[in-house]
């Protein structure tokens, strides 16, 4: 476990190291539970998902969830183990607990999110902006973008999507928080400087 702010811990899950954090909030919310999470999550939880990969997603067997946030498009990642990629695993996984879909802007346990459509990685993937937060999933990393090449993956969509993000980042605080699927975390300035899929030289 490794705190990352004074509410938000990371937690590193799996066999490839998925990101899964937990905001201390009443109740708790965790987003993108990964195998094992159920060691540091005890209490009713909701979980909020950036996409639908089983790596992201398997530890909802594990925990008490009281609602699931997902996108429209990622739905059908809780139900379908090819769509989510159990199989990839050797399982066959799937979700049929309460969810809610996303919409632009929510209030979930209290906190205020963005909800930022960012297709590419999947169809449905999501950036989850909290304050001066932004949960990236697999969509970006600090110095990479997540794989293009899934089921419902899109090349282009993601050079979109990425586009849409760097307009984003240019107007937030440089040292906002990048907290990405997979991989280290750390500030917007860091990923304007060491991704080279954003092309931003900084000074």
């Amino acid at each position: 476990m490794q705190k990352v702010t004074d509410y938000i811990t990371r937690v590193v899950t799996g066999p490839i190291e998925t990101n899964t954090y937990i905001i201390e909030t009443s109740p708790p919310i965790v987003v993108d539970p990964g195998t094992g999470i159920s060691q540091y999550v005890k209490k009713p939880c909701v979980v909020l998902l950036t996409h639908t990969h089983y790596d992201h997603i398997c530890g909802l067997a594990e925990i008490n969830v009281q609602k699931v946030y997902v996108s429209k498009e990622d739905l059908a990642g809780l139900r379908d183990p090819n769509m989510n990629l159990s199989r990839v695993f050797g399982v066959e996984f799937s979700w049929s607990g309460e969810y809610q879909l996303f919409e632009s802007e929510m209030s979930i346990s209290g906190l205020k999110f963005q909800v930022l459509s960012t297709p590419g990685h999947t169809e449905g993937s999501v950036v989850l902006m909290l304050e001066n937060v932004f949960f990236t999933g697999d969509t970006i990393f600090l110095n990479s973008i997540g794989r293009v090449d899934f089921p419902s993956s899109s090349r282009k969509k993601m050079k979109e999507s990425i586009a849409k993000l760097l307009t984003v980042f240019r107007g937030v605080d440089p040292e906002a928080i990048v907290l990405p699927g997979h991989m280290e975390w750390g500030s917007v300035h860091q990923l304007l400087r060491l991704n080279p899929f954003f092309k931003v030289v900084e000074s």
